[in-house]
């Protein structure tokens, strides 16, 4: 086992005095171009400004990197409701380019004191001048709503990325050196809601890396999926009712009310009076009906330090997805009971075997979804070739659209009359009902895929958390003293909240 211990030594915050000293916010939001920057991201900023002002410290420092920064040029993407893209530009673009993105139109932020520019210098510069001003027994609060990128490494597939302004990365490995600088005694808390935000999960570890021993300090975090998956949330949509990420909910559990100001109850499930950060996970993971399979810090500690039962003689006394449901519900915490009790009921499951099946369950909506998968595949030919077929026909009576920016290309949508006959021109191909028939089918198909995906992660999010009190019981019978102990503290710094412990 690893000689240093993954949270900071208790005697050394016990030495810290007053522990929470106070809170530093640290938000990292946006995409990494106009295009990629969805209005969605914008409004998660705000609404976590809701949140702190509501239960923090007024004087509580809060810094802001965002997009372009203070730019005055548009970098925000979003729809505007009730407006509809022409159906001349409709059928140019898919026949001679893309339909994605039409209806999207920009502005710029409108974000107050958002700092500097996203990227991985200005937040490497927080840290070297911001950083150092923090003591001991403060806590950082970093907050990510962002895109995010698979790991580059073939050896550590948990380095996924943080996409930044001029489509700039940081890496996982990257994040855990600057935490790495900060001062004795920092405690650190962070939610992440970019796509493969799970691999920031193993910031607990030095330099992000499961091989290498634990970080010095005391780090948990919330990540709204796996690192190997897309996470839900970024879109254009400026309706927020419509909203469905996990940020959205693990906030509004913190908040007590949703974005449109609903007010929310039964968050408390241990009953303690009060809401901690693994109540509004389990919340997160209660509420939301996405493709989202969120992660907390101490289920990766678990998937490095601990086992499940196996055929391995060793491992057979071990608990495991086979074991009895009754069994782990016993062995599990308040809010483990109430995840595993509340995805029984959406998912209907019952028995004392729903362990096991859960993993079935997923194996064969994975197969599934494969299906889906090669069925697009094979429908795009029969789509491209209606496309083309028509396209060849429109280009040829409008042979301007060689090169759609020509100026006899603009003007085909642009002059009313020369809109109404191209668009007359593509209904009237003999092959365009096939077409139209064929995108549908398309959306039908994406659409199976979507209903697939979400039923997937229903699965996978039960069997996950089924999988961490097995892991956990396991703890005490496969490691060191000392790796049960950082657990403990890792798990202590989960039920903490925004007033502290």
């Amino acid at each position: 086992m690893r000689s240093h211990l993954l949270l900071l030594p208790a005697v050394l915050l016990l030495s810290c005095g007053n522990l929470w000293a106070r809170d530093h916010v640290l938000t990292i939001g946006g995409g990494y171009s106009p295009a990629g920057n969805q209005v969605s991201l914008e409004r998660n900023v705000i609404f976590f400004e809701k949140l702190r002002a509501e239960k923090l410290a007024d004087d509580t420092p809060h810094d802001l990197y965002f997009a372009d920064g203070t730019s005055p040029l548009p970098d925000l993407q979003f729809r505007r409701e009730g407006w509809e893209v022409p159906r001349a530009n409709l059928l140019m673009g898919g026949l001679f380019g893309s339909q994605r993105g039409l209806a999207n139109h920009y502005r710029n932020n409108e974000l107050q004191g958002v700092r500097d520019i996203s990227s991985p210098a200005a937040l490497e510069r927080w840290f070297r001048e911001e950083g150092p001003k923090l003591k001991a027994g403060d806590r950082l609060i970093l907050y990510v709503t962002s895109h995010g990128a698979r790991s580059g490494s073939k050896s550590n597939k948990f380095n996924t990325k943080i996409w930044m302004w001029d489509r700039r990365t940081l890496e996982a490995s990257r994040l855990a050196g600057f935490l790495a600088d900060l001062p004795e005694g920092v405690r650190v808390m962070t939610v992440m809601v970019q796509c493969y935000a799970g691999g920031f999960s193993h910031l607990i570890f030095e330099e992000n890396n499961q091989k290498k021993d634990g970080a010095k300090r005391s780090i948990c975090g919330f990540f709204a999926t796996v690192c190997d998956r897309e996470a839900a949330g970024c879109t254009p949509d400026v309706n927020e009712a419509n909203y469905d990420e996990f940020s959205s909910h693990f906030w509004a559990a913190l908040r007590g009310k949703t974005r449109t100001e609903k007010e929310i109850t039964g968050c408390d499930y241990d009953g303690d009076g009060r809401v901690s950060f693994e109540e509004a996970h389990a919340y997160a993971i209660l509420t939301s009906r996405n493709i989202d399979i969120p992660v907390k810090t101490s289920g990766a500690f678990l998937r490095v330090h601990s086992r499940l039962h196996s055929d391995k003689e060793e491992d057979r006394d071990l608990l495991g997805l086979e074991t009895s449901y009754p069994v782990i519900l016993e062995r599990g915490g308040k809010v483990d009971r109430a995840v595993l009790e509340g995805l029984s009921a959406r998912l209907e499951l019952e028995g004392e075997k729903r362990g096991a099946f859960a993993r079935k369950r997923a194996s064969e909506l994975g197969k599934e979804i494969r299906k889906v998968e090669e069925e697009k595949k094979g429908h795009k030919k029969k789509l491209d070739s209606a496309r083309m077929a028509i396209s060849r026909v429109i280009r040829n009576r409008w042979p301007d659209l060689e090169n759609r920016h020509s100026p006899g290309a603009v003007r085909l949508l642009s002059e009313e009359k020369l809109r109404a006959e191209f668009v007359a021109a593509v209904e009237q191909h003999p092959r365009y009902a096939e077409w139209d028939r064929l995108k549908k089918e398309r959306g039908k198909l994406e659409d199976r895929e979507l209903e697939l995906s979400r039923e997937y992660a229903n699965w996978r999010r039960f069997a996950r958390a089924f999988e961490n009190v097995a892991y956990s019981v396991n703890l005490k019978k496969v490691a060191e003293e000392d790796v049960v102990q950082a657990y403990q503290r890792l798990v202590e710094a989960e039920k903490e909240g925004l007033s502290g412990p």
